[in-house]
């Protein structure tokens, strides 16, 4: 079984001892290498249908770690409805895209508070999720970037926070929540492709813009904002990797 580099981040993430709950857990393979080195004494496994379910029950099989879960273990059902407040230590969702991670925590705010630690990865949209887990009482652990193919995933892990009701540092939209300074401690050369991708985007959308007749300047200068940020984050990361 070939796994990637983000499953094995995630995994990575759990601190020994822990139980977890993964949310929308697949093929349940982050749950199994818990299981497999140790990590965890106890992994639920929830997704939305019995067909999804099946996938993870598979995984557990073919690895001979089926004793050493129960039936109850594995859950169908929608976000957090399936398990209790407090039941596990630590809650997973990856996989997922930031709007619906935010919504699946949102939907039971004193249910998402009753676990000790959220590992977090959103597919896109993780700028929306960190300004939620920021106004809404977390705490934002760390930051790691994990290849997966060609894309660069983000993993997000946060504790709640002494604070609550934070007002936000910056409008949801900034392109701080999107590229945080954290992602070039994370891992430099990963944040550097990343912020590459996007300067040249953001170079790209601002000629398409100057090219037309159209006035377009409230657009332009929050684009050169931008660029002008990540030119100072990529220059972080430059040096970053000079010393990683």
């Amino acid at each position: 079984m070939r796994l990637s580099k983000r499953i094995y981040a995630l995994a990575d993430n759990v601190i020994n001892g822990d139980s977890i709950a993964d949310i929308g857990t697949d093929h349940g393979y982050v749950p199994m290498l818990l299981m497999k080195h140790g990590v965890s004494p106890r992994v639920i496994m929830s997704d939305i249908s019995e067909g999804s379910l099946a996938k993870a029950k598979e995984t557990f099989s073919a690895c001979r770690l089926g004793d050493r879960v129960s039936e109850s273990d594995f859950r169908i059902g929608d976000g957090l409805r399936t398990v209790e407040a407090g039941e596990v230590d630590e809650l997973i969702i990856a996989g997922l895209g930031g709007h619906t991670i935010k919504n699946i925590l949102a939907d039971d705010e004193g249910k998402s508070k009753s676990f000790k630690r959220l590992i977090l990865q959103p597919r896109k949209h993780s700028g929306t999720l960190r300004y939620y887990l920021y106004t809404h009482g977390w705490d934002i652990e760390s930051e790691k970037l994990a290849e997966e193919g060609k894309f660069a995933c983000e993993i997000i892990t946060a504790i709640p926070s002494e604070e609550s009701g934070r007002e936000a540092l910056y409008p949801e939209d900034d392109i701080r929540w999107k590229y945080p300074e954290g992602i070039v401690t994370a891992n430099p050369e990963l944040a550097l492709n990343r912020i590459r991708w996007k300067l040249s985007s953001l170079e790209e959308q601002q000629a398409n813009l100057l090219s037309g007749e159209a006035q377009h300047e409230t657009i332009l200068e929050k684009i050169r904002g931008d660029h002008a940020y990540l030119l100072k984050l990529e220059e972080k990361a430059v040096n970053a990797l000079k010393t990683f």
